[in-house]
């Protein structure tokens, strides 16, 4: 069990310079998540296109992804000035409001890191993060593995229709995604294996 100690005004303040970034890339929903790590005195908050941090008390340290309008509505709804909020497996409880929630707590640094993402990914950005040291851990808890998946096979798909359209040229579709693979080597400085 984590317990925190958060100034209502502050959060409320970061939730709503939150809120303006998420909804300024259309991606504001129901299903949009934000991801809540609890450290030493701080909580770290983080979806795509953002990353604040917040003081806090804190008696431990743990990770959390929660839907962002939830979470958004329990912070507005407050009327305490310190949120005592309470984390334990699978749930999190603010005063007497108990949410389920996707929860670590850390025993190990495997899925520390948060992987901060574009208000708007694209399939590079997926593709990039795994070839940028994240362990399957990471990857696993921040939920896009299957983003990078989905991100692998559009890219075959965006070669294969290429070459498809430069087949009267003679360009295979090894050739081309050869030359693609080195122009994206030299362009984001990452050595892409696909």
């Amino acid at each position: 069990m984590v317990i925190v100690d958060l100034n209502r005004k502050n959060a409320l303040q970061a939730f709503n310079e939150i809120q303006r970034v998420v909804k300024a890339a259309k991606s504001w929903k129901i299903a949009t998540r934000i991801e809540i790590t609890v450290l030493d005195g701080m909580i770290q908050l983080i979806g795509n296109g953002f990353v604040k941090h917040l003081e806090a008390a804190t008696t431990g340290s743990c990770k959390l992804v929660v839907p962002l309008i939830h979470w958004y509505e329990l912070i507005k709804m407050s009327q305490d000035k310190v949120l005592k909020i309470v984390i334990t497996p699978g749930e999190a409880m603010i005063g007497r409001v108990t949410v389920n929630v996707v929860t670590t707590f850390f025993e190990t640094d495997r899925i520390l890191r948060s992987i901060p993402l574009a208000a708007n990914p694209k399939t590079l950005d997926y593709l990039k993060l795994e070839y940028q040291g994240y362990t399957p851990e990471e990857l696993e808890f921040n939920q896009v593995v299957s983003k990078i998946e989905e991100a692998k096979r559009e890219f075959d798909e965006c070669v294969a229709s290429a070459a498809y359209i430069l087949s009267p040229l003679r360009i295979s579709k090894k050739e081309l995604m050869k030359m693609v693979l080195q122009r994206l080597k030299e362009k984001e400085k990452i050595d892409f294996e696909i």
